[in-house]
């Protein structure tokens, strides 16, 4: 399930226009209508790439009357921020040896000279 969620969250992400999207609900709530002059795009593009967020649950959408406001939902961006945390302490890792190993390596070459 974890996994799934994450596909699903990276999967709405990799679109610029939906990760424009995240950054501007990250400053607050906005209407369709709000995204449709940020972005230069026609409604129907707009509440396309809004249903893939929804449906990642990056989004949650609401009605006021007329007005459909968005708003960011954290957890799965928490996913998300969660396994980039574990994938670089693994590179750090990496790194971390390969440093080791460049110090042994140098060490050893000095003392043949």
């Amino acid at each position: 399930m974890y996994m799934s969620r994450l596909d699903q969250a990276l999967a709405a992400l990799a679109d610029p226009t939906r990760r424009g999207i995240v950054v501007h609900l990250a400053r607050g709530e906005a209407s369709v209508s709000d995204l449709v002059g940020l972005f230069s795009l026609k409604q129907p593009t707009i509440s396309s790439h809004l249903k893939v967020l929804e449906s990642a649950g990056l989004i949650s959408r609401s009605r006021v009357a007329q007005l459909r406001p968005c708003k960011l939902e954290a957890e799965p961006l928490k996913a998300v921020t969660d396994w980039l945390e574990q994938v670089q302490e693994i590179w750090e890792g990496n790194y971390t040896r390969l440093d080791a190993l460049l110090a042994e390596m140098k060490q050893a070459q000095n003392k043949e000279l």
